[in-house]
This record gives structure tokens, C-alpha cells and sequence, in this order.
């Protein structure tokens, strides 16, 4: 993982993943001390606050992250829930 500090990540937006995703892009964005540009890492910090639906509906995705890029997986896949 980068060398980065805790970003404060907004709660899931059930209703509209897609917002949700650019909330998360522009905290990624704004990390200190730098930008969050690696995939695993994002993938960590969104697993890690999907609401457990869905997490649920996306549960192969999250199980099997063997994807080059698997934020942008997983993020496509939560979006067309």
C-alpha cells in the first residue's frame, strides 16, 4: 500500500452508487500526502465501506480480486447493482 494517512471515507450511497464512486474518487484525490492512485489501495478502502448489500451483491468480485485493476472492477461492478 502507498505511504498515505487515513482519509475520512463518506458512508455508501445505496440509492446512488455512482455518486458515491465520484464522493470516493475525489477523496482519493485529496489524500494527504499525496493523491491515491493505486488500485489495491482503493479497492481496500472501498471493500471496506460497502454497506454489506452491497457487498453481498458484489460478494465474487470481493472474493476473487485477482484483477490487474480491481477498484475499477469493483466499482463497475457495484455501479450496474
Amino acid at each position: 500500500m502507498e505511504d498515505i494517512s487515513a482519509v475520512k471515507i463518506a458512508a455508501f450511497v445505496s440509492s446512488d452508487p455512482a455518486l458515491w464512486f465520484g464522493m470516493l474518487d475525489s477523496t482519493f484525490e485529496l489524500a494527504i500526502p499525496k493523491p491515491i492512485t493505486d488500485e489495491r489501495t482503493k479497492y481496500n478502502y472501498c471493500v471496506a465501506h460497502l454497506s454489506p448489500d452491497a457487498a453481498m451483491a458484489v460478494r465474487d468480485v470481493i472474493l476473487s480480486p485477482r484483477s490487474t485493476n480491481p477498484y475499477s472492477k469493483l466499482k463497475e461492478e457495484v455501479i450496474a447493482l
